[in-house]
């Protein structure tokens, strides 16, 4: 029965692995890091399935095989509790996309939770490697445990089951994402907190009154953490779109101020006075979003822009801050999602002949009204560089009508926004 359980759980973990490698994901770090969890899990199993089958041989002494089998599982088993640890900081965590950003989030934000948390896994293991284990019965199994190391396994537990929760919850309320994600993230905590519990129950808690579970507990702990797998699998963009921050607090008075809760039209033909105003923005406090033609490290080199987020509108980039032109509502929701998930912020919308030219002018005028609601109701700048001789009079006005104007050609065109310099 063990044997065969084992092999169920090897099965799944198989299926597992697989699905999470065929995974294509802008987030290549934490795919990795969990494919390296769940690895540890596979070594437990075969550790366990291969140190049992050593001990059935004539002549060896069962209750140390029993022993040596508890603490080889244990210790991988904690061991996938530290890096699935690392998973959480990885997936909570936008501005860590590589093992390098993850050491130096250690290094500038230490001490952290994650420290902590990696201090009492690691002291468990320790723990289980010295612990003295009484075996008092070989078939089934009774085991019998120190009272400390009951304590120290179950503060493990607990610390897991809380951490996961802790950190993802506290990610949603900055992010603020979509039911879908939502949902998952949820399937996310309740594998890892299942995970947590049944290694308790079956590997410590049930051997101490003399229940043997542990072929079951090997199929369903590989369960709990198919739903993690599940659960990470790939969404839109908006899922790793950087939580808002602003650039910089510069002490110094901002160049521009504009009333918020409306779109500005700002009309030139290189849109630069309409990415002077945002930079303006976003180094004196306000967190701001760009979503620009050009590509995003041209933008942040030009602009010394390292924090704000920069959305590439392309049709053909695959990058996983782009979003393509076409439907307008693409953008839509990444103007609004970035909205309602910040406070009083400031949004570059460049490339409105661009997306004009792939959809049509009604489309992205339909556009244009909706983002203004959401930018009224939300007190936020909504800046658009807007070429005039792209255009022909009746859209022009149009425009005109929707949006309140900016920059060099606007005064020929109606009364210009009031704005302070």
């Amino acid at each position: 029965m063990t044997y065969l359980s084992a092999a169920s759980a090897l099965f799944l973990s198989a299926l597992i692995i697989v699905a999470i490698a065929r995974q294509k994901t802008g987030r290549v770090f934490q795919k990795h890091v969990l494919l390296f969890a769940i690895s540890l899990l596979v070594c437990a199993i075969i550790s366990n399935v291969l140190i049992s089958i050593y001990i059935t041989e004539p002549g060896l002494s069962q209750e140390t095989g029993i022993v040596l089998s508890k603490r080889v599982q244990a210790t991988f088993d904690y061991m996938f509790g530290i890096t699935i640890g690392a998973f959480i900081v990885v997936a909570t965590t936008a501005g860590i996309t590589s093992r390098k950003d993850f050491f130096r989030y250690m290094t500038n934000e230490f001490p952290n939770s994650y420290v902590f948390y990696v201090f009492i896994m690691v002291v468990t293991i320790v723990t289980i490697l010295v612990s003295p284990v009484h075996v008092a019965q070989v078939n089934p199994p009774l085991i019998s445990f120190e009272p400390y190391f009951l304590f120290i396994n179950g503060l493990a537990v607990a610390t897991l089951i809380l951490y996961a929760p802790y950190r993802f919850i506290l990610h949603m309320r900055r992010t603020n994402p979509g039911e879908e994600v939502r949902r998952d993230t949820f399937l996310i905590i309740f594998g890892i907190s299942g995970f947590a519990v049944g290694e308790l129950l079956f590997e410590i808690l049930l051997p101490n009154f003399q229940i043997d579970l542990r072929a079951p507990g090997f199929i369903l702990e590989m369960a709990l953490v198919g739903l993690i797998a599940f659960g990470v699998r790939e969404k839109s963009f908006l899922q790793t779109l950087i939580v808002p921050e602003a650039e910089a607090h510069l002490l110094t008075k901002p160049t521009y101020e504009l009333d918020r809760g409306y779109t500005y039209a700002v009309l030139e033909r290189d849109a630069s006075q309409a990415f002077e105003i945002f930079k303006d923005y976003v180094t004196h406090g306000t967190q701001g979003l760009c979503i620009t033609r050009r590509a995003p490290k041209a933008v942040m080199t030009e602009y010394g822009l390292e924090r704000t987020p920069i959305l590439w509108l392309s049709r053909v980039a695959t990058e996983k801050n782009a979003v393509r032109p076409s439907p307008p509502e693409k953008v839509a929701l990444a103007v609004e999602h970035f909205i309602e998930v910040s406070e009083h912020c400031v949004v570059l919308l460049d490339g409105l002949e661009y997306l004009v030219s792939h959809n049509d002018f009604g489309s992205v005028l339909a556009l244009l009204h909706d983002l203004n609601e959401s930018v009224a109701m939300r007190e936020a700048v909504l800046l658009v560089p807007f070429d005039p001789t792209a255009f022909n009079e009746r859209e022009i006005a149009l425009v005109r009508r929707e949006l309140r104007l900016l920059g060099p050609l606007a005064e020929e065109f109606g009364p210009v926004a009031r704005v302070s310099r």
